[in-house]
């Protein structure tokens, strides 16, 4: 009964180029259909919203990680309240993919450390880091061990775990997060507007307003370090597994799920740095 079923998670929208504010909108408006579905299945309301997770994306950008997060609960707060309940806020975070850069790999561990620093300082429940190689293939046995040691050092030689909300009071902080959970509600209300995340997924809401987002990021000029600020014309190679394509080989499943069936304009995801590198 105390399971976790659903995983409420904006991760895909951010990793197709979208904002916080578009990010926290679909996160919110995925947590309200899992509700209403687990409601239509029986489920009362405490025991629907306590079964639902909510998943957030974190990049290197510290302050807007932190506030990210802030925001998140603040808007779960508003939507629990509203329906009678009472239940904190249950964050999953996972490292940004989009962030990463193939040129220079290494400046991803310097990323990575920054938005598990961030996650950990927003009081994420459950934080998931990728490797510093993942922009150019499978990771190896030492870029996972890099990834696992990154999360170690920060909970065990800089002890954010031991502080209660370390962000707490901040002006610049709590501003951020204020115009971030204000945006995400708007566009949260907007989805709810359309009837719901599946219809403003089908007639193509959410998708015009991660792409008009993209866009404008991708117009502008921008430094990466390791691409087009400092590069390494002598950089070492990286190494990453490559998996013997014999191996899975394996003849695709006919999987048939039974019920009504939607399609819309795709969420694709991108990686930042790519349009510098190969410039």
């Amino acid at each position: 009964p105390k399971a976790s079923l659903m995983l409420a998670s904006g991760t895909v929208v951010h990793e197709a180029g979208g904002g916080e504010s578009e990010e926290l909108a679909f996160m919110a408006a995925a947590a309200v259909a899992y509700a209403r579905a687990l409601v239509r299945a029986g489920l009362g309301l405490e025991q629907a919203f306590g079964a639902i997770t909510l998943g957030v994306s974190i990049d290197a950008e510290y302050f807007t990680g932190v506030a990210k997060l802030r925001a998140a609960r603040a808007l779960w707060a508003r939507i629990t309240a509203a329906c009678g309940v009472e239940l904190p806020a249950r964050i999953e975070v996972r490292s940004s993919h989009r962030m990463l850069t193939r040129k220079d790999p290494w400046t991803n561990l310097i990323r990575l450390t920054s938005a598990g620093f961030a996650a950990a300082v927003g009081g994420a429940d459950a934080v998931v880091l990728g490797a510093y190689t993942d922009a150019l293939g499978l990771p190896t046995t030492f870029a996972r061990r890099q990834s696992r040691n990154t999360q170690l050092v920060l909970m065990e030689e800089s002890h954010l775990g031991r502080v209660a909300d370390p962000a707490g009071g901040a002006s610049y902080l709590e501003t951020l997060t204020d115009q971030i959970a204000r945006a995400a509600w708007g566009g949260f209300q907007a989805i709810e507007a359309e009837g719901g995340l599946i219809e403003a997924l089908s007639n193509g809401v959410v998708a015009r307003a991660v792409t008009a987002t993209r866009d404008a990021w991708l117009a502008r000029p921008h430094k990466i370090l390791g691409v087009n600020a400092f590069p390494n014309a002598d950089q070492t190679p990286a190494d990453v597994e490559t998996p013997d394509a014999a191996a899975f080989a394996l003849p695709v499943p006919d999987l048939r799920i039974p019920g009504p069936s939607a399609s819309c304009p795709p969420l694709t995801p991108i990686r930042l740095a790519a349009a510098l590198e190969e410039a």
